[in-house]
């Protein structure tokens, strides 16, 4: 593989904000709003604080030590092998959750077109995405590049012709009204739209292919996390503005865009804002999500052999090992919103490991702080990632319910071999480590 860095700052503000804007926005909302009534939009503000903590860590780190399989090397370097080799693996659990959003995307086009294969399509769009990322991380990026321009546009339409649909915008400065249960119920409502704002953190995956990885990572991930919170809050506005709460409530955009657009563009926004909305974060995924696992093929945790490359350059068996683990619940059946939650709630427990580790960054590796282009003060090291524990923590907490004992039981279980194997192999990692 070339050593010339592939992607710039635009290519990695693309895949950022097609992986944050997806399914969260078009299926969550509706929870929000039943929920908090007309606090959704800021219930959306609250979220970014809820997801900014965690994502400043990972930028630090993306700043310090830039490097292919980003979140796997933090760990591994700062917090140790085995639990590097845990994170991985609760990391490819996780990804369950590509099953989410390709079939959110077969739901919505049998929205539009009545009684068609829903398996058959969800199996389809995820290939899709596979296939585009065999064919190199450059193809994959320009397909992203694409989608997510004809997605903001759907989703700026959905503002520039809502806001002009609503009737009136006090409702959003009512304590009453913006709290209708307490406090509790807005904070409850930024948990779950929370969902729908993580991603950017994702990007240090690529550290290696990244030209100014010290300066590009943060500035994206903070970036694109400002402007999609932005255009979120507005989205809520749209969202509780323009018909009664009871008509929205529960519901996806699509119940306001059929007010608010005529048919032709109500269809442009279906297939530009949502359906594309939900390829564009499967498509991201499929872009990061081999990186960690091939670093730790390198470090001698898996055979050489599963790591080996195409001819563009993609380690085509480990990607196929994501794309199995994804086609796992559309082959079986699971619903869309068992997958969504059980993959998520995997998602805040694998999130933490990498957070913790910005707390050794200095102590372990003081050069890479020193020289790093974006750095946080030697005491928020120590602060920010135990605050970040806390949120996740209580994230977790929130989960237990939907998830219930049987659920965190098998989870618990499967870590438990994950960390066996990590035990056995051990031997053999440090052994090659000292050839190196």
């Amino acid at each position: 593989m070339s050593k010339t860095k592939l992607l710039g700052f635009w290519d990695l503000m693309s895949i950022s904000v097609g992986q944050i804007v997806g399914a969260g926005v078009v299926v969550l909302t509706g929870i929000g709003i039943g929920i908090t009534g007309y606090g959704t939009p800021w219930a959306f503000l609250l979220a970014l604080g809820i997801v900014f903590l965690p994502s400043l860590c990972i930028a630090a780190l993306g700043a310090a030590i830039p490097s292919t399989g980003g979140t796997y090397t933090y760990v591994r370097d700062l917090l140790g092998h085995k639990t590097a080799f845990l994170y991985l693996g609760l990391l490819v659990a996780g990804q369950l959750v590509l099953a989410t959003y390709a079939i959110g995307f077969a739901e919505y086009a049998d929205a539009l077109i009545p009684d068609m294969n829903l398996s058959l399509i969800a199996a389809a769009v995820m290939t899709l995405c596979y296939v585009a990322n065999l064919l190199g991380l450059k193809t994959a990026a320009r397909l992203q590049s694409i989608m997510v321009i004809v997605l903001l546009v759907s989703l700026l339409m959905f503002v520039g012709f809502g806001l002009a649909h609503v009737k009136t915008f006090e409702v959003y400065t009512n304590p009453d009204l913006v709290m209708p249960q307490g406090i509790g119920s807005l904070i409850a409502a930024a948990y779950i739209l929370r969902y729908g704002m993580i991603g950017s953190e994702f990007i240090s995956e690529l550290g290696g292919e990244t030209q100014d990885p010290g300066r590009n990572i943060p500035r994206v991930m903070v970036t694109s996390l400002v402007v999609v919170t932005v255009l979120y809050v507005v989205i809520g506005i749209v969202a509780t503005g323009v018909l009664p709460l009871g008509q929205v409530q529960g519901e996806s955009l699509a119940v306001v865009a059929k007010e608010i657009f005529p048919p032709v563009l109500y269809l442009f926004f279906m297939v530009g804002g949502v359906m594309i909305a939900l390829v564009t974060t499967l498509n991201s995924i499929f872009a990061w999500c081999t990186k960690g696992l091939f670093m730790a093929t390198q470090d001698g945790w898996l055979p050489q052999a599963v790591a080996v490359r195409n001819r563009f350059g993609t380690p085509f068996i480990l990607l196929t090992l994501f794309y199995l683990v994804g086609m796992l619940p559309v082959v079986t059946g699971m619903t869309l919103q068992y997958v969504t939650i059980l993959g998520n709630a995997v998602g805040i427990i694998f999130g933490i490991i990498p957070v913790l580790a910005l707390y050794n960054l200095y102590d372990r590796n003081p050069e890479a702080y020193n020289r790093a282009t974006f750095r946080l003060p030697k005491l928020a090291l120590k602060i920010v990632p135990v605050v970040a524990l806390a949120i996740y923590s209580f994230g977790i907490y929130l989960s237990l319910d939907f998830i219930g004992v049987t659920g965190f039981a098998t989870l618990a279980v499967y870590a438990a071999l994950v960390l066996a194997y990590a035990y056995w192999r051990e031997p053999h990692v440090i052994a090659r480590q000292a050839q190196l």
